[in-house]
């Protein structure tokens, strides 16, 4: 089911926490899931904690970006447990090479992120990371 493994993802939570904690309110808590396109506008970079978890979400490959998407919408309800397969599918559709940006547009990225592991029957507590 779950195709990256729960310490990248564990890397993401406590980076993108950490993230919040200096981030200005702001950010684009889509609820449908969008197009991400060329077109689409995402706010610039702030500062070195934001531009170091894009860089961890940029090294995933995309198959494991688009299981932080799909994981991130079943975290904040766009899709159940039991439309992980369709999540999937609308996060394969997303450019691939924009994911990073729209992700950290989440302001709550770390919940949504714990939540969806909470739903698959993970816990993003169990593991050490290794995001500093």
């Amino acid at each position: 089911m779950l195709q990256i493994a729960v310490e990248k993802v564990s890397d993401v939570i406590i980076g993108s926490l950490a993230l919040g904690a200096v981030q200005e309110e702001g950010g684009d808590d889509f609820t449908e899931v969008p197009d991400i396109d060329e077109e689409m506008e995402f706010a610039p970079p702030k500062g070195d904690a934001h531009l170091e978890l894009k860089r961890v979400i940029d090294k995933f490959n995309v198959e494991e970006r688009q299981n932080l998407v799909a994981l991130a919408w079943l975290g904040r309800g766009t899709f159940s447990k039991e439309e992980w397969d369709d999540a999937i599918e609308q996060a394969e559709e997303l450019n691939a090479d924009r994911i990073s940006d729209y992700l950290l547009s989440m302001e709550r990225l770390g919940d949504y992120l714990e939540e969806g592991l909470a739903e698959l029957g993970y816990s993003s507590e169990e593991f050490e990371t290794g995001y500093r």
